[in-house]
């Protein structure tokens, strides 16, 4: 069976050959260090890694390492327009004006300054907002999409919608400034909400009109999740949230005909039923770590609803932590629970991180090909 085949298959809740693999498409890549290591161990080329996202500093993964691990998809990205500016001072500022900084002996980098931190509603007005009209978003991405889907057989995810209606205004805002303004201003949240809604289907408008027939799988993300349940009530969520996500989601797949995948972190148990009305037909990443995020129950409750894009490996504790045989006993557990039926895509939970061997990837990915096979027997 072909990548893409597998992939439809399994998104229609139905068994293919395999459980599918991704690899980098789903916020579920690797860290710069980790990555720059297992290339080395593999013995492929040393050109340098391009950075996607410099806070979390997680990499574009090369072709011979998606093809080293059996990876059936291929990952598409909407291009920002000035991209990550470096300042003099060494830290960064991004096109909406957010800056970031590494503190000392970190491997990460981290918001400190927050555009509209003070805003009003008349300084809305005059926020200098990313044009998502700007051609540059799209330069080249109908010919890397019509290439891949005519070129080869894998499965095109196409992403760029980053934490749209919940992340990126509480990245704007200052994260307890935007959770006090879904409380005490909504007048004020939700016209930060709407204009921002407004740019991502815009953006997605211009995204489908150029490229739109070649795309399988569109990704979004908005993290909705602590580790022990959702960050606001679902019943905020429901109010302002939730249609506004709706109207996006709606949009996406009326225009692309593409499956959604949601990336929502934490125990977003509770919202799931919510996720599936509004026509998420992916979750990731699974967070098994987090409470109410168990894969059996998971599978049990909604697993001829939506399919589940990750929960491959625990990236807390077994991964990093874990001895070898530990990882592949975490995969096997994982393929046992979420499997049967399709339904299911394996990555692990979220990015694997700068201090994991190049040998438990190996051993990560090699797992799932070698005991992924249907009709599942573990």
């Amino acid at each position: 069976m072909k990548p893409r085949e597998r992939i439809i298959r399994t998104l229609e809740h139905k068994e293919p050959d395999r459980v599918p693999i991704d690899m980098g498409s789903s916020v579920t890549s690797i860290h710069l260090e980790a990555y720059i290591r297992l290339k080395k161990y593999l013995g492929i080329n040393k050109a340098k890694p391009r950075i996607l996202d410099i806070m979390q500093q997680i990499v574009k993964i090369d072709e011979p390492v998606l093809q080293r691990f059996s990876v059936d998809t291929r990952h598409l990205h909407l291009k920002p327009v000035t991209g990550w500016k470096l300042l003099p001072n060494g830290d960064y500022v991004d096109e909406w004006g957010i800056k970031y900084k590494k503190p000392e002996n970190s491997h990460y980098y981290d918001m400190y300054e927050h555009p509209l931190a003070n805003a009003t509603l008349e300084d809305l007005d005059k926020y200098n907002w990313p044009d998502p009209d700007d051609p540059r978003r799209v330069e080249g991405l109908k010919e890397e999409a019509e290439s891949i889907y005519n070129n080869t057989d894998y499965a095109i995810v196409l992403s760029g919608f980053s934490e749209c209606l919940f992340g990126l205004p509480s990245w704007l805002r200052g994260h307890a400034q935007f959770y006090m303004d879904l409380l005490i201003d909504k007048k004020f949240a939700t016209a930060l909400l709407d204009r921002l809604l407004e740019y991502e289907i815009r953006l997605a408008r211009n995204a489908f009109k150029a490229a739109g027939k070649y795309i399988q799988i569109v990704r979004v993300s908005d993290d909705l999740g602590t580790e022990q349940g959702p960050i606001i009530s679902p019943s905020l969520y429901r109010e302002i949230i939730k249609p506004r996500q709706k109207k996006l989601y709606q949009f996406i797949k009326e225009h692309s005909g593409a499956k959604l995948l949601l990336h929502s972190c934490g125990s977003v148990y509770e919202l799931i039923p919510d996720f599936i009305e509004i026509g998420v037909d992916a979750l990731n990443p699974i967070q098994v770590s987090a409470r109410n995020m168990d894969t059996k129950k998971l599978k049990q409750e909604f697993g001829d609803k939506i399919t589940f894009w990750g929960g491959g490996c625990d990236t807390q504790k077994v991964l990093p932590f874990g001895t070898i045989d530990e990882v592949k006993q975490e995969v096997k557990k994982r393929i046992k629970d979420l499997a049967p039926g399709g339904g299911f895509v394996f990555t692990p939970v979220h990015n694997i991180q700068y201090d994991v061997s190049p040998e438990k990837i190996c051993a990560l990915y090699d797992t799932a090909l070698q005991f992924g096979k249907y009709p599942i027997s573990l």
